[in-house]
């Protein structure tokens, strides 16, 4: 369907222009997310007698798909999607079920399964800023998940995670050709919507630690960038309220940061998949595993997500201690003709 979206897209001058958070620099067409939603969609449906929470996630992802694709075509407020997000949450929760099950109280597990989901939701989206990440990334998630659902016995849950891989690896033939097909927010907010509650709905283990841990890990890399762009903004006073960081777009996002280092696009993306894929080979690791190793995953994530934010907040002084150096370092090894030597 991608191709023919494409056209269409370009037809109807649903483009996303070239500005100045972007790497892109001529039009690009961004109905690739309308793809992925009837992939997905097509896919679940293949097994019309889903559970009640499943059929609460196609409910709730059909939702902010929906206000994805408006914001699309007419671009929304971003407190109005952060509204819509909030009843596409409290549908899936309190309709159809889909709900933390941690603290004895429905409304606390209420705050924090929407905090959750609206929080990785936004992070995905985030994501979405170089050719082939979002989409690669939720497909490594969803694949893990995938292998949780099916060693457990969760089946229900194994064929949305199957289809949602199914609908992100078809994407990313187009997704990964240069500035060829965008996924809009249509796409992206609908994976993290999608991902996120999936996550929820999955049944980890009968130890606390390691029931944080694992969706943690699975979910690692959005998670980082969120946290990373956080801090950083802060500290930089680039915002200073709420609204200030919902509005504030820029090429501070990890990708962006390690593609400066000199990696490049692709090979930012890849090192991005690389980690996610490490994270969620130790949450695979983690499952059979007791409580004490589900504290030792979270400290580890941890320690990757202070050490990535510390270097990039200290990256330049780092270098240019780095560069002081590196002529005395130089000056002082020669090769037996005298000429210096690398």
């Amino acid at each position: 369907m991608t191709p023919f979206l494409r056209y269409l897209a370009f037809q109807g001058g649903i483009l996303d222009h070239p500005k100045q958070h972007g790497i892109h620099t001529h039009p690009v067409p961004r109905l690739g997310g309308v793809a992925l939603y009837l992939a997905f969609v097509i896919g679940s449906l293949y097994r019309m007698d889903l559970s009640n929470q499943l059929k609460g996630v196609l409910v709730g992802s059909t939702l902010i798909f929906g206000t994805g694709l408006l914001d699309d075509l007419i671009h929304l407020r971003a407190g109005l999607k952060l509204v819509i997000q909030i009843v596409a949450c409290a549908v899936m929760m309190f309709r159809y079920g889909v709900i933390l099950d941690v603290f004895p109280n429905v409304f606390l597990n209420g705050f924090f399964t929407a905090l959750g989901v609206i929080g990785i939701t936004n992070a995905v989206n985030f994501q979405d800023n170089m050719d082939g990440l979002a989409a690669g990334l939720v497909m490594i998630s969803s694949l893990t998940i995938f292998f949780v659902a099916y060693t457990s016995q969760q089946f229900w849950l194994g064929y949305l995670t199957m289809a949602l891989v199914g609908a992100t690896a078809g994407f990313l033939i187009y997704n990964l050709r240069k500035a060829h097909v965008f996924m809009g927010d249509s796409g992206s907010t609908f994976l993290g919507f999608t991902l996120a509650s999936l996550a929820v709905m999955c049944e980890w283990s009968y130890f606390l630690p390691v029931s944080l841990a694992v969706p943690v890990l699975i979910l690692g890399i959005p998670i980082l960038d969120m946290i990373l762009i956080t801090v950083l903004r802060v500290k930089e006073d680039k915002v200073g309220t709420l609204k200030e960081w919902i509005d504030y777009t820029g090429k501070d996002h990890l990708s962006h940061r390690l593609m400066r280092l000199g990696l490049g696009e692709r090979g930012a993306v890849f090192s991005l998949w690389a980690l996610q894929g490490v994270f969620c080979a130790l949450a695979l690791g983690l499952l059979p595993r007791n409580s004490i190793d589900g504290i030792f995953g979270l400290i580890f994530f941890l320690l990757v997500t202070v050490g990535v934010t510390f270097f990039f907040r200290k990256k330049r002084s780092f270098f240019l201690r780095w560069g002081r150096r590196l002529p005395k370092t130089r000056t002082c090894i020669k090769s037996s003709s005298g000429v210096l030597s690398n």
